[in-house]
């Protein structure tokens, strides 16, 4: 059985392309004489003749019993083994089935990629409309700040004769109009013209106050002529007694120009701290004098590279334009309140005014 074992792993070597051979199953499955070693009868002890016989008689029917059971394992194996025919068959099959999934995938392919164009035509479309669109918004909102400004310069513009007086008392004690004028009389002395005409005169709109502060007093000068000489009597003034009261005298500016003033009031500051001259002008605009030349802040981009000419340090101020347009209805802008006016009720924004403080 051990030369059974040794011939059958003949048939195929350990290394390389397996070996052909042309011989029978007999030339590799050994006989029973075969299975008997030399070594092994001349090891064992002399029998005597009749049990050598019987001995030889029984070990080959045992060897030829299991050649005839590896004849037909072999015969069994080789009869379930695949034949040429038969893998020809399933490779046909399996090509079949290939060139079918490949045609489904192109279909497929084919459908996604008319999809991907139509997607990309959609997204270029999208593209240029988003364009359009972005173009036209700027277009807009240059438009849009530009009538803001047109705006806002005829409104100041029909307040140019209007006085905002603070601190006289309320209620009344005498007319608003012989009050007004006996306050005007004691500013200018005997510049003062014989007769002051007012075409307007009332207190701001708006219920009185919850603190028992006086709300301001509007007029409307006749002359344009007076209303100048009063400003520039008070432009000199620490403060203004009248009658025991502290009083004051300002322009009377709509609410976009006050907000973007107040916006502003860190660069005035500054200038009056270095001592740079400055005014305001119509349309709203800071003019700084700088050597020989003016500077203007007309817009919120003109403040940095006006501090730069300027040499100053950098000062961080908001957009007052674009917050003024993003605010409710009702409001003109974020507003922070002046120190004398923490706990008054702002009126609303078509009547909205006031003092500039310093920028005055």
């Amino acid at each position: 059985m051990v030369r059974t074992k040794k011939l059958l792993s003949q048939g195929t070597p350990s290394t390389g392309s397996p070996r052909k051979y042309s011989g029978t199953m007999d030339d590799y499955v050994s006989t029973p004489a075969d299975l008997r070693g030399a070594g092994s009868a001349a090891n064992m002890a002399p029998a005597s003749p009749g049990a050598e016989s019987a001995g030889i008689s029984s070990e080959d029917g045992d060897q030829g019993g299991a050649l005839h059971l590896i004849r037909q394992e072999l015969t069994r194996i080789s009869a379930n083994m695949l034949t040429k025919a038969d893998s020809s068959g399933m490779l046909q099959e399996f090509r079949a089935a290939v060139r079918e999934e490949i045609t489904t995938l192109r279909t497929d392919l084919s459908a996604v990629e008319v999809r991907v164009d139509a997607l990309e035509t959609e997204t270029q479309a999208s593209r240029s409309q988003h364009r359009a669109a972005e173009i036209a918004a700027t277009r807009q909102g240059n438009l849009l700040l530009t009538l803001r400004r047109q705006v806002e310069d005829l409104e100041n513009r029909s307040r140019r004769q209007n006085i905002r007086i603070r601190g006289l008392p309320e209620p009344d004690t005498s007319p608003l109009p012989d009050t007004a004028r006996a306050l005007f009389k004691h500013i200018l002395g005997h510049n003062c013209p014989e007769e002051i005409q007012f075409d307007r005169i009332h207190r701001a709109l708006g219920p009185p106050r919850q603190d028992g502060k006086p709300r301001d007093v509007l007029c409307c000068l006749h002359a344009y002529s007076l209303k100048e000489a009063l400003m520039s009597a008070t432009r000199g003034m620490d403060k203004i007694m009248f009658q025991g009261l502290e009083v004051a005298l300002f322009q009377d500016l709509s609410g976009l120009t006050l907000d973007a003033r107040r916006v502003l009031r860190p660069i005035t500051a500054a200038l009056r701290e270095k001592h740079v001259p400055y005014c305001w002008g119509f349309p709203f605009s800071l003019q700084i004098k700088h050597g020989n030349t003016w500077l203007h802040i007309r817009w919120p981009d003109d403040v940095a590279p006006t501090l730069r000419t300027l040499r100053f340090p950098h000062i961080r101020i908001r957009n007052w334009l674009l917050e003024t347009l993003l605010a409710p209805s009702g409001r003109q802008g974020s507003r922070s309140p002046q120190p004398d006016q923490q706990q008054e009720r702002e009126p609303p924004a078509r009547m909205m005014g006031g003092p500039a403080g310093a920028e005055e």
